[in-house]
């Protein structure tokens, strides 16, 4: 076969020029430790390692996350922890003013002492993180969450927001709780219903232990007095009306025994003591107290000289004392589940780092270079590029005078 001179040299530079190219790319691999650079190397290969490379984008914004989320917590944790020693610190004042040998003297230093826990407890819900956010402040975490007014009230200026953070896929963990959930939503110490001792008549010692609504669908909201009447014979009989116009009496008179609530409206009302003919109370419902109210009502019967003598006013008392224990149970409880949101996010943390060395495995099984083949297939693609210059050189040369 007749091969031209033209078409011979353009043989020999096109493969001269793909064993160069071929020879670079090699190198370009041996450089890099990698055996794929385009999709062309390994279009398959290239689409595993372009999801493995999405998936630790998410999987560090995930980590992220997470650290953003712990740091929150646990400067919530912290805070709570000191909530709950201020609470107790303000139970124990309580109970130690409750003792009838104390001069109104002694009580008025106690209801100080109560009076500078309250401000630490409105300092604690007015804190701020390390970048100058209110930690209780829901949304809202530009603005003091909690004020004073004109009355000596604290009042929550926050919303209910709670932030979040997405941990996993479709896992979202809460960063924060509200203001108005830790210190103003706390559990009635005496169930859904609140006795008025204030106004109440009192002349025998008892105490409305509970009062709950049992049953939802058979209750209607209202306002009930209790009234503990004459039976006739001088024992003493309860009975409850409603604040209708005009009343109505949902548990007609009965003999009073303590051992044995009171069910009537889809509620039950547990009263306890020895109660008097004579003696009444309203009940009204409010299943939510704030810490901030409980302590003030203390502080001032205890600077109220004999501010605690008499049933009622033990009885109003025992109620503060109640809700102060709720408040402290109530701190506990959210405290415990800040606990367990961090607990998660170490679990998830550790979840992610695993999943991190499956992918770097994976990818490095993909994408590492296997050095002694690929410096084996480099010194291959160098000889045969020697040998076709050597050959192309020689070849080359020849002409028919060599021959003659």
């Amino acid at each position: 076969m007749r091969i031209a001179t033209n078409q011979f040299y353009h043989l020999n530079t096109t493969n001269l020029l793909r064993l160069q190219s071929d020879a670079n790319r090699t190198l370009g691999h041996l450089s890099s430790g990698k055996k794929i650079h385009t999709a062309a190397d390994d279009p398959v290969a290239s689409i595993v390692l372009e999801n493995l490379k999405q998936q630790g984008q998410q999987i560090n914004q995930y980590k992220a996350n997470i650290n953003l989320a712990n740091n929150r917590l646990s400067q919530q944790e912290g805070r709570l922890a000191e909530y709950e020693t201020l609470t107790m610190n303000a139970r124990d004042l309580l109970m130690q003013a409750n003792d009838g040998a104390l001069s109104d003297e002694n009580k008025k230093a106690l209801a100080l002492d109560l009076k500078e826990t309250r401000e630490a407890i409105l300092a604690l819900a007015n804190n701020q993180d390390e970048s100058g956010n209110f930690l209780f402040g829901g949304y809202q975490t530009g603005a003091k969450p909690f004020a004073v007014d004109a009355n000596g009230a604290v009042v929550y200026q926050g919303d209910s927001g709670r932030r979040e953070a997405v941990v996993a896929d479709g896992v979202s963990v809460p960063v924060n709780d509200t203001g108005d959930r830790v210190f103003m939503s706390i559990p009635n110490g005496s169930g859904d219903y609140r006795a008025d001792y204030a106004n109440a008549t009192m002349t025998g010692e008892w105490f409305v232990e509970q009062a709950n609504i049992t049953n939802p669908a058979a209750h209607t909201p209202a306002n009930f007095t209790i009234q503990f009447v004459d039976d006739g014979a001088g024992n003493v009989n309860v009975e409850v009306w409603d604040d209708a116009t005009p009343p109505t009496n949902p548990v007609p008179s009965q003999p009073f025994d303590a051992s044995v609530p009171l069910s009537f409206n889809g509620m039950e009302v547990q009263l306890s003591g020895t109660p008097e003919i004579g003696d009444s109370v309203t009940i009204g419902e409010q299943p939510e107290v704030d810490i901030f109210s409980s302590l003030q009502d203390a502080i001032t019967m205890l600077e109220t000289p004999a501010g605690l003598v008499g049933e009622r006013e033990q009885a109003q008392y025992a109620q503060i004392i109640a809700d102060v224990g709720s408040t402290l149970t109530h701190a506990s409880v959210i405290r415990a589940e800040t606990g367990n949101y961090l607990k998660s996010l170490d679990t998830y943390q550790t979840q992610h780092e695993n999943l991190e060395l499956v992918a770097a495995s994976a990818q490095s099984n993909l994408e590492d270079l296997d050095y002694a083949k690929a410096i084996t297939e480099f010194e291959k693609q160098s000889m045969a590029m020697n040998a076709l210059s050597q050959t192309f050189g020689k070849v080359s040369g020849l002409t028919l005078f060599n021959y003659i």
